[in-house]
């Protein structure tokens, strides 16, 4: 099962990446940026506008903001007319953010598909090492000789039966220890 405690969401293997946005949709935010400072003297801070103005003061846009846009975009009821829309970049942003992220994740899961219909097993699975100090002593298995099916045949050959007897108590110790 999972461990949910550790899991960050998304694609591990993209955490901590950076895009840089590129110049058509810092275009974008900054057109809706001066329109929204035109139309306010005082800017309120609505949705998206912080957004924008850390965009515009750094292009790059790191895996979890992109997780952010996608989502607000996606969830997103309104206008795409509505100055919120614009802010967060309008379609331009949103069209690169789905792109950038498909791509990106298609760039992990192609060889791992190719691997895995190549015969290899087990490649969208993390790697990781059997811990073998968790063995339960119930479950280690010690085989016990048969020594009851024979002892009427060895008193008949002779064999003295004080031998079997120390056997059976040398295993009698032996998974006391266990």
């Amino acid at each position: 099962m999972a461990n949910r405690k550790n899991n960050k969401g998304g694609n591990s293997e993209l955490h901590g990446k950076k895009w840089k946005c590129p110049k058509y949709v810092m275009d974008s935010i900054k057109n809706a940026v001066n329109e929204y400072e035109k139309k306010f003297e005082k800017p309120k801070k609505t949705q998206g506008y912080k957004r924008a103005k850390g965009l515009m003061e750094d292009d790059m846009v790191e895996y979890k903001n992109m997780k952010r846009i996608k989502n607000w975009f996606d969830n997103f009821d309104g206008s795409h007319k509505d100055i919120e829309y614009n802010l967060n970049g309008g379609k331009t942003m949103h069209n690169w953010v789905d792109s950038t992220l498909n791509r990106e994740r298609m760039a992990i899961e192609g060889p791992k598909r190719i691997k895995s219909k190549t015969g290899l097993t087990n490649q969208f699975i993390k790697p990781h090492t059997k811990d073998n100090n968790k063995v339960n002593k119930t479950t280690i298995k010690t085989r016990i000789p048969k020594i009851y099916k024979d002892i009427a045949g060895q008193i008949s050959r002779g064999k003295p039966i004080y031998e079997e007897i120390n056997r059976i108590k040398n295993l009698i110790t032996y998974k006391s220890k266990i």
